[in-house]
């Protein structure tokens, strides 16, 4: 069976086309894909299936859907309830018969049965901080599959939270980021008046099996890093090698290295550049991965091959996407379509 990329796009911010494209590992065009998509649902998130690629899922604003092909065709197997979009979807790393998926506004649908029937969980008992602001989204969601009844979440705009007994009931893990708000350098109010808005603006959040009690985030503040459970956090200071670059999009923990970590960082939220770092110490220290490519918008999304650690992808909210096959020693750009919206979410299986 061929291995693919899968693009997620939206139009929300350019572009005319939402929805999802595939690119097949080793060819250099983008197939839209219909069979149920069409060009106004906005795919945020994208998960394959960790042992059968065949079978992919995606997050989006009309709800879950699977595709049993490869995305050649999509059913719809949850429908959202009135005002309610899809943002994230998870299997579970230790049974993937197990999905779990996050909303805005803040909720969770929980599935059993591989997705053939889906659960709506109980509201986390979790305040909305930025009044004013959207309603905050679970942007991503992580588990540890040594604790498996452990699984965070990350929120835009409403920082953390922490489920001790598989999202049953949650806790509240952002007071801490809100007093290093504190902190001249990590102020930023572009929703509300709040100047912890930006310390409360998570994207992305993920645990590495070498250190399941810790928690890393990619928020607009930069990428931050708890090893107590959330009661504090720490700044990684991935400004200090680029000032200007510093907002966290992405980061993930790499399905060959537990102590691999890989991240998106930008300058802003509709940037104009953006890098992909790497770090081989459990985020201790990074590197630029990324070589000799023009990135001309914010770096959204990074996906990994779980069967090949050579290479990586990784799209930008201009259509751009880039791969490498070789560690990245080398790149290639394969541009999304002409049309397509901005690319917000990226899978390889």
């Amino acid at each position: 069976m061929r291995t693919h990329i899968y693009a997620g796009v939206s139009a929300r911010t350019g572009g005319t086309v939402s929805g999802m494209y595939r690119r097949a590992i080793g060819e250099d065009q983008w197939q839209r894909l219909g069979g149920g998509l069409t060009d106004s649902t906005h795919v945020h998130a994208i998960a394959v299936h960790p042992t059968d690629p065949s079978i992919v899922f995606a997050a989006a604003s009309t709800g879950i859907w699977r595709s049993k092909d490869q995305g050649e065709n999509w059913t719809r197997i949850v429908e959202p309830a009135p005002r309610e979009q899809m943002w994230s979807i998870l299997f579970h790393p230790s049974d993937p018969r197990v999905l779990l998926a996050g909303t805005a506004p803040l909720g969770l649908y929980r599935s059993e049965d591989g997705g053939e029937t889906w659960r709506k969980m109980p509201r986390p008992d979790i305040g909305e901080r930025m009044v004013g602001a959207f309603p905050s989204r679970v942007m991503r969601l992580s588990i540890a599959p040594s604790r498996p009844n452990e699984i965070w979440a990350g929120l835009e705009v409403n920082g953390a939270m922490h489920s001790a007994d598989g999202g049953e009931t949650w806790t509240d893990k952002s007071d801490p980021l809100v007093k290093l708000s504190q902190r001249p350098d990590l102020q930023s109010a572009l929703l509300t008046k709040d100047t912890a808005e930006g310390m409360l603006d998570v994207h992305a959040i993920c645990v590495s099996p070498a250190a399941p009690g810790t928690a890393f985030l990619a928020l607009r503040m930069g990428l931050f890093r708890s090893d107590n459970g959330g009661e504090t956090w720490d700044d990684l200071g991935i400004g200090r090698h680029a000032a200007h670059l510093r907002y966290g999009r992405d980061i993930v923990v790499a399905p060959w290295d537990p102590n691999t970590l890989f991240a998106c960082v930008a300058d802003k939220a509709r940037g104009e550049v953006g890098r992909l770092y790497r770090s081989q110490d459990l985020g201790r220290s990074w590197a630029q991965f990324d070589h000799s490519v023009d990135v001309r918008a914010t770096t959204m999304a990074v996906a990994l091959n779980p069967r090949d650690a050579k290479q990586a992808h990784f799209v930008t909210r201009g259509g751009q996407t880039f791969s490498t096959m070789d560690t990245g020693e080398t790149w290639r750009d394969h541009p999304l379509p002409e049309g397509a919206g901005a690319a917000v979410s990226v899978a390889c299986g």
